[in-house]
């Protein structure tokens, strides 16, 4: 049988409506296997789901604007700090969403016939869709007193279970910077109490032999606090000016997504065997 490919800009409009159309249920089956909210928390919760299903359905609009998941990852925040939810319940919530609207995207895919690349091309474009949503509600998350900081200047830490936390990277990286990065990483981490800190460079402009040498001076620094650094994030472009460039991270572990990092570091016991 030969499989199907897709063309034009509406290529994906059919899986859109499909994921809009297995919200209420998937909010249902959600709210079973996360129910220990009051009657108020879990009926706003559930009207986040849904937002949220449908920012994730969005990820597949060929004309998808990052403004949505801006202003969704900004109502987000603002709602859990009301209710009083930790970052933790969004992540998990965003990681149930990926692996139950990913069943319902392969089984789309099986009946239209895909052809391989196809589902391929789709799937990565969602995957995207989720982490960009996590890194952006990561973001303004650690940013409670003033939308006016810029990301570019600021070293957030968010702690997303009692032993592992993110430190999401955007901009440039100089010298300056990088020592604030030592500090605070050092300082933050050890106040924390973490086993583990992600620093995720996907919003990192450029890696270089110093900002390379920077991370590494982090990252030993950490070790010797009892903190393991775990990289994710690095983008092809970037992965290639460092293989050109001769440095070489293999003593540190990396993951291509910070879904990837957080799935493996909640299920293993031991990271240095990777």
């Amino acid at each position: 049988m030969e499989m199907k490919a897709i063309q034009g800009e509406d290529k994906y409009l059919d899986f859109i409506n499909r994921i809009i159309e297995s919200k209420s249920e998937l909010i249902l089956e959600r709210a079973k296997i996360d129910s220990d909210y009051s009657n108020i928390v879990e009926v706003s919760l559930r009207k986040w789901r849904g937002d949220s299903i449908e920012v994730l359905a969005d990820s597949l609009r060929m004309d998808n604007h990052p403004e949505s998941i801006e202003k969704w990852a900004s109502s987000s925040v603002t709602l859990f700090r009301q209710l009083d939810v930790s970052l933790e319940v969004t992540i998990k919530d965003l990681h149930y969403f990926r692996k139950m609207l990913g069943e319902v995207i392969k089984t789309e895919a099986i009946d239209k016939e895909l052809s391989i690349a196809t589902f391929y091309d789709l799937l990565s474009l969602f995957h995207t869709g989720v982490d960009r949503a996590i890194f952006r509600i990561t973001i303004v998350y650690s940013h409670p007193l003033s939308d006016s900081i810029s990301s570019e200047l600021s070293i957030p830490i968010v702690k997303v279970t009692n032993s592992i936390a993110i430190l999401p990277l955007i901009g440039d990286i100089d010298a300056s910077r990088s020592k604030d990065l030592m500090e605070r990483a050092l300082t933050k981490g050890t106040a924390l109490g973490l086993q583990y800190l992600i620093i995720d460079l996907s919003g990192v402009t450029l890696v270089d032999t110093m900002v390379a040498d920077q991370l590494f001076k982090v990252v030993a620094a950490l070790k010797l606090a009892g903190i393991q650094a775990v990289l994710t994030g690095i983008r092809p472009e970037i992965a290639q000016t460092m293989v050109n460039l001769g440095i070489v991270i293999t003593h540190i572990p990396t993951f291509a997504s910070l879904h990837t990092a957080l799935i493996h570091l909640q299920k293993s016991k031991d990271i240095h065997k990777y």
